[in-house]
């Protein structure tokens, strides 16, 4: 109807018509467009609040996981110096209290990364939505760091752990995990699935079995000096990722969620 209009206007020469109708014609096409536009900005506002309430509830997981990661080391690094002191000669302790220490210095963590809106919002091309810069500079931050990485591997190839193990025979190596080894923590907080060793316990091995694992380690003079090694290295790890923590704003972002 419109061409219809403005031909017929043409044809007559109708100058003044033929300008209101292109005048309709162009307010048309830039409403449709300042249209598009606002539901594309609308999509947007929602699709932000979405990525953006997804990335705080992973990130506060990493949190709260980062914290156990931090608690179980202090507990290993705890139990390690205890071990040491014993080893080394500077404290008397009995084979069990050595053995049960040297086992749980031994041991490592970790927690499988919560990470799955970060890498949707990433390969969407999407990280322009998130408005908040502390927000998205934490996110980055916590997710290219390679701390959570390097606890892993250095507590899987801990040459203590793996003299522990060369020393100790395997039947008291399981009687050592099922009596003194990772249990669920009960106080979870908002992060699942987190593990403790930080528990009293006691072993069912005979005094004569529990004796002759502690002289194992105590006759195995690379035992020792491996050990205070690995107190050393977890001490630095629990201080680095501290630090990561305080640098890269996470425990800002989430001040309630923060360990003492």
């Amino acid at each position: 109807m419109l061409l219809q209009r403005v031909a017929k206007h043409l044809r007559d020469q109708n100058w003044l018509a033929v300008a209101i109708d292109f005048l309709i014609v162009v307010f048309g096409v830039l409403l449709a467009n300042q249209i598009t536009n606002w539901n594309e900005a609308r999509q947007d506002r929602i699709r932000a609040s979405v990525f953006s309430e997804s990335l705080k509830r992973e990130l506060r997981a990493e949190l709260g996981y980062a914290n156990a990661l931090i608690a179980y080391n202090r507990s290993t690094l705890s139990a390690g110096r205890l071990a040491y002191a014993s080893l080394s000669g500077m404290q008397e302790t009995d084979d069990e209290t050595l053995l049960i220490n040297a086992y749980r210095a031994s041991q490592y963590n970790w927690y499988e990364r919560r990470r799955a809106a970060f890498d949707q919002i990433v390969s969407s091309g999407s990280l322009s939505l998130i408005s908040d810069p502390a927000l998205l500079d934490t996110a980055v931050g916590v997710y290219n760091t390679q701390i959570f990485g390097l606890m892993l591997e250095e507590g899987q190839n801990s040459k203590f752990r793996e003299l522990f193990r060369m020393n100790v025979e395997p039947a008291m190596q399981d009687e050592l995990a099922r009596n003194c080894g990772d249990i669920a923590d009960v106080d979870q907080g908002f992060a699942v699935g987190l593990i403790t060793i930080d528990y009293d316990c006691s072993l069912d091995a005979s005094a004569e079995e529990i004796s002759a694992a502690a002289q194992a380690l105590r006759s195995d003079p690379l035992i020792v000096r491996s050990l205070g090694s690995r107190n050393v290295q977890t001490q630095g790890r629990i201080s680095d990722l501290e630090g990561i923590l305080e640098t890269l704003g996470l425990n800002a972002l989430f001040p309630e969620d923060t360990a003492p």
